[in-house]
């Protein structure tokens, strides 16, 4: 029997960082936890994982942390320099030796066609790098976060029984972080293929398409109150997202993001989280029936 993987995950005191790290050690996985600031591990610390203190432009500190590792999850936020930061770490990763990398990448809307969003086009530069590096891997291209696209629900609904929507009430495929996380567990432990082979990345969606006229007669049944989706117009969008986003680039992201939404991009649902799981995807009633009981909103 092979020795356990030892995995770097970087992005590890993110939101799905915290779902991951705790599901490979529970699968035997050796675990380091890399992160700019080490006081945000001790939670992952206390659960068994290894921790290291780097910044993806620090090359010393990468080879540090990537030393004795065979696996790489590789995640970090969307930035300009995104594509940059990324191809630095699979070439320390290749100059480790590390066997194998899974990439959490863009929605696959956001990558094909290119030229259409800015993160989805450094994604597939970091995509082409990673294949070029002769390291075996596989990407992750999941659609629209539930924890990110709905996480307002809990908060607007315990304001008033309006939810609101984008313009157009697009339809959207949205997946469960703990499915993505999931997923990248069965990926790291996947068996190696075919020497020089390039497998296809997976992408990973919810088991439908619902809309926010959907999502808000879910939320009535749950909370027994008539709840309704109001659009938002697409000026009252922009200056909501503007307003939240951290960067002028990070708002010019999201509008793009937001676009092809609005185009139904995000509505295609795909098998793979069952294929890879042996179990549906989580569905957004589950979602909302947990974050609305959390709030306790009725």
């Amino acid at each position: 029997m092979s020795a356990p993987p030892r995995i770097l995950v970087t992005g590890a005191t993110g939101r799905l960082g915290q779902l991951l790290v705790p599901r490979l050690l529970a699968r035997g996985a050796t675990v380091r936890a890399l992160t700019r600031h080490a006081a945000r591990a001790n939670d992952l610390r206390a659960q068994g994982a290894e921790t290291a203190v780097a910044d993806f432009d620090d090359a010393a500190a990468l080879r540090r942390a990537l030393r004795e590792v065979s696996h790489l999850f590789l995640l970090s936020p969307i930035t300009p320099t995104l594509a940059e930061q990324q191809i630095a770490v699979i070439d320390a990763a290749a100059a480790a030796g590390v066997q194998r990398i899974v990439k959490l990448s863009g929605s696959h809307w956001t990558i094909e066609p290119p030229g259409r969003s800015l993160s989805g086009d450094a994604h597939g530069t970091i995509e082409a790098a990673l294949v070029r590096s002769g390291i075996a891997q596989r990407v992750l291209r999941p659609n629209a976060w539930l924890q990110v696209m709905l996480a307002r629900v809990a908060s607007e609904l315990a304001a008033g029984d309006a939810l609101h929507a984008p313009p157009a009430d697009p339809r959207v495929a949205f997946i469960d972080a703990r499915d993505i996380a999931d997923v990248a567990v069965e990926a790291l432990f996947e068996p190696p293929a075919a020497p020089g082979a390039s497998p296809a990345p997976w992408v990973l969606t919810g088991g439908e398409a619902v809309g926010y006229d959907e999502i808000a007669r879910i939320a009535s049944q749950i909370t027994g109150r008539r709840i309704t989706a109001v659009p938002l117009s697409a000026r009252a969008q922009q200056q909501r997202q503007a307003a939240n986003a951290p960067s002028p680039y990070i708002a010019r992201v999201h509008a793009q993001f937001a676009e092809l939404i609005a185009a139904g991009e995000a509505a295609p649902v795909t098998g793979t989280v069952a294929e890879v799981l042996g179990r549906p995807p989580r569905t957004v009633e589950a979602f909302l029936a947990e974050a609305l009981a959390h709030r306790a909103v009725a």
